[in-house]
């Protein structure tokens, strides 16, 4: 009799606890306990039911009990782990989850559960590499976790593969129902990925769930700004503002849209958030470069170089975190493997039904953004901006060598079609440009693997290119942007680099001189037309009026007349000496950028 009082009393408890009344489970697991006291389920259901009332520390005796009554039961372990992780014990609740996989290993529910601990981990500690295997292995056992799929999407994002962490993120808004946060942060990673469209979308639903929600705002500012609606974008931006005065991008999207000059309102406001020492490192980077612009804008040249070594001492600390550093030796090294496993590439034939792919390559900074906005002005091109696909292609290209593989033929044709996978809708043009600048690095790749390539090579004076990129908050892919000496060395790399693929390549690589396509426009547009194979049509002269969106940091130069942008260096001369001795002793023309050397 008293076996089914107790089984009917647990049972009573299991009822209320499913159906979220807690207090009528625990009153029930309680009383079973009176009936056997000794009973491993009831002190690990009651034990569950406390830990589901916010009640950790009560819980945990009687989850650890269960566990030490019966060892060998996964489900009590299980249920100790959850009460160890929730009440701030990760590590110990890894443990245990481990004692089940090791006697187990295909319990996905503790594989699941362990993923996760180790996600958060790996995610605090920026390990971006290893959460990537953590995420895949995740969504492996447990496709229908949401969580699993974010924490992949985030780990792709971080590790610089923008078109995975889309594709991931878009699997964990099919699994839920979507909310404003989430549709506005799949926006920005479409955004990231040059994926336009979607972006657009995924915001216009996330303002119709919330109207009021910053990050939303903030984001619609970006891509509007990036779309050439700049009174539209300032006004999103306000918005955010009256929501979340502190919000930092919006600040930082107010200065891009003014070039640095801020409202005084604005400056003062950025100035109490960067003192006030509260900012995580992801947010005083952009607030102090917003600081710099707008002393650059107001003509406090000194102060502004000074905040920019500032923001990018930040930068570095970052970097540090995440154990990223510009190692020059080890990018000699890595160019050089480039240039040789070009050499040893075989020539595939053109894939059908594609368009003819026309790369904009360079160093950052250097006018890539006029050239493709021009190019993608005529009726029968496709502008698709800084994508991806090619440098993780490379990366494909370095691994397969590092392994000791060889690349063939089917190889090329298997990177070939994954470069043209994501493309988005061209319509019926005939032609995409990719002006990802460090897409100097893949010529020989390109040329070998998209034998109908036109490369187009925009070169610009180096100091005033070096000072640019300097000035700029790249993003953490970009490690030598950090200091002017890292920049330079940079550059005479990239200098060496395109004079080989110019002596290598004639007639597909084509280099314009920025300063003498700005000078004589009205020549100089028509010329590149009939490089690239193209006729000339009228509308080129007027790329500012074009739709497309620009995701670069030209983005509102690139909607004013063609001007020539030098000048700015010489108002940092005085802190330039580095820089112009690095660049000359590399072998670098300090007037064209070309190297001097062979």
């Amino acid at each position: 009799m008293s076996r089914s009082i107790f089984v009917e009393t647990l049972e009573r408890g299991v009822t209320a606890h499913q159906a979220g009344r807690l207090d009528d489970a625990l009153k029930s697991y309680r009383a079973a306990l009176e009936l056997r006291p000794n009973d491993a389920e009831a002190s690990s259901l009651c034990g569950l039911a406390l830990l589901h009332s916010g009640k950790g520390d009560e819980a945990l005796p009687m989850l650890q009990l269960a566990v030490d009554r019966e060892p060998g039961q996964a489900g009590f372990r299980l249920n100790l782990a959850e009460g160890l992780a929730q009440t701030g014990k990760p590590d110990r609740a890894m443990v245990e989850l481990g004692l089940i996989i090791a006697v187990d290993p295909s319990n996905n529910q503790a594989l699941s559960r362990f993923y996760a601990l180790e996600s958060d981990s790996l995610a605090r500690q920026r390990n971006w590499a290893k959460l990537l295997e953590n995420g895949l292995a995740w969504t492996k056992i447990d496709a229908k976790s949401p969580a699993a799929w974010r924490s992949l999407a985030r780990a792709a994002f971080e590790d610089g593969r923008l078109l995975d962490s889309v594709l991931a993120f878009a699997r964990v808004l099919s699994l839920t129902r979507p909310t404003a946060p989430e549709l506005t942060a799949y926006a920005g990673l479409c955004m990231q990925a040059l994926q336009t469209e979607e972006a657009r979308a995924a915001l216009a639903q996330a303002e119709a769930l919330d109207p009021n929600y910053p990050q939303m705002l903030a984001t619609q500012g970006l891509l509007l700004m990036q779309l050439g609606r700049f009174a539209e974008a300032e006004a999103y931006c306000r918005r955010c503002l009256q929501q979340k005065p502190d919000f930092v991008a919006a600040y930082s999207t107010l200065s891009r849209l003014r070039q640095g000059a801020l409202a005084d309102a604005d400056f003062q406001a950025l100035n109490r958030l960067a003192r006030g020492g509260e900012l995580p490192l992801e947010l005083s980077i952009p607030a102090i470069f917003a600081i710099a612009h707008a002393h650059d804008a107001r003509g406090d040249f000194d102060t502004a170089f000074g905040t920019y070594l500032a923001a990018h001492k930040l930068a570095r600390e970052r970097d540090a975190l995440e154990k990223r550093s510009y190692d020059r030796r080890q990018d000699a090294v890595r160019v050089e493997q480039i240039a040789k496993l070009s050499e040893q590439l075989p020539e595939v034939t053109p894939l059908a039904n594609t368009p003819r792919p026309i790369f904009v390559v360079g160093m950052p900074r250097s006018g890539t953004t006029l050239i493709e906005a021009v190019l993608g002005a005529h009726s029968r091109v496709f502008a698709c901006g800084e994508r991806p696909v090619m440098r993780q292609i490379l990366r494909y290209l370095l691994g397969v060598d590092q392994d000791g593989n060889v690349v063939d033929e089917s190889m090329l044709q298997d990177w070939a079609k994954l470069y043209f996978r994501d493309l988005p809708n061209i319509g019926s043009a005939a032609h995409v440009t990719d002006k990802q600048p460090r897409n100097f690095e893949a010529v020989g790749l390109i040329a070998r693997m998209l034998p109908n390539a036109m490369i187009v090579h925009v070169r610009r004076a180096p100091i005033e290119t070096c000072l640019s990129i300097f000035r700029q908050e790249f993003n953490k892919n970009w490690t030598f942007a950090h200091d002017l000496t890292d920049i330079a060395d940079y550059y005479r790399r990239y200098a060496h680099l395109v004079a080989h693929w110019e002596r290598t390549l004639p007639g597909r690589f084509v280099t314009i001189q920025y300063e003498d396509f700005v000078a004589d426009f009205a020549s100089a547009g028509p010329q590149l037309m009939q490089a690239c194979g193209l006729s000339w049509e009228p509308q080129c002269l007027e790329f500012q009026s074009s739709p497309r969106a620009i995701a670069t940091f030209s983005t509102v130069q690139a909607r004013s007349a063609v001007a020539l942008a030098n000048g700015r260096a010489q108002k940092y001369r005085k802190h330039l000496d580095p820089l112009v001795a690095a660049l000359a002793a590399g072998g670098v023309d300090l007037q064209t950028g070309a190297t001097t050397t062979t």
